[in-house]
Parts: C-alpha cells; structure tokens; sequence
C-alpha cells in the first residue's frame, strides 16, 4: 500500500511538472505586443551599434556609452514590467519609447560624426 501511495504521488507531481499542450512550444511573450515592440526596438538598436563598431564609425568607448543607454533603458522596461505582472501600460510604452528615439539619435549622430542636439546647444562639432 505504501508503495502504492508513492508511485500515485509521484505520477501527480510528474504531471504537474510537464506543460499542457495548449502552451507547449509557444514563446511567453508571444502574447504582449508591447513588450515586443520595445525589446524588438532594443535588439535592432544593439544590432546598429554593434555594425557601427564592425565598419570602424564607432569607437569602443562610443560603444560602450550607447550600450549603457540601451541597458537603462532595459532596466526600466523590465522594473516596469514586474510592476503590472509582465505586462506595459500604455503610458510606459510611450515613454520607452520617446526614450528608445533619444538613444536611436544619439546612435544616427555618433556613427554620422555629427555632434547631435547637446553638442549643437554647446557649440560642440
């Protein structure tokens, strides 16, 4: 009987343990368009620094500024995301995304040679 109850516990707990069909195979974020959009925004982004530095427009030390930009903003969709249970309100998917634009600028005028908005407030060429 002992072994019984083992072998029944053990078969439960295994069948907890394996996914339904219903979401095997499918990918967790397949179901948050929002999410997708700012982590799509922020591979493509990485992907651009990271041919800027491969055709010698970047330096490493420009690299590494801009990638720094890119994981705050990371950081920040992920604290936004643990907030609302892994989703992204409207609002903080704007403001990612006013967010990813600055960075995607700072990107286009560092690989560019152009000094961007700070530098032609300063005076910086």
């Amino acid at each position: 009987m002992k072994s019984f109850l083992t072998v029944a516990v053990a078969t439960m707990l295994g069948s907890l343990a394996v996914p339904n069909s219903a979401s095997a195979g499918l990918p967790f974020f397949r179901s948050r368009p929002r999410v997708n959009e700012v982590s799509g925004r922020l591979n493509n982004q990485q992907g651009r620094i990271n041919n800027g530095v491969a055709s010698g427009r970047l330096n490493p030390q420009q690299a590494g500024r801009l990638q720094r930009g890119d994981q705050r903003i990371q950081q920040r969709e992920t604290r936004d995301m643990a907030m609302h249970g892994g989703h992204l309100t409207g609002r903080e998917t704007a403001n990612l995304n006013r967010a990813e634009n600055r960075e995607s600028g700072r990107i286009s005028a560092a690989k560019s040679g152009r000094p961007g908005f700070f530098g032609r407030l300063f005076g910086r060429r």
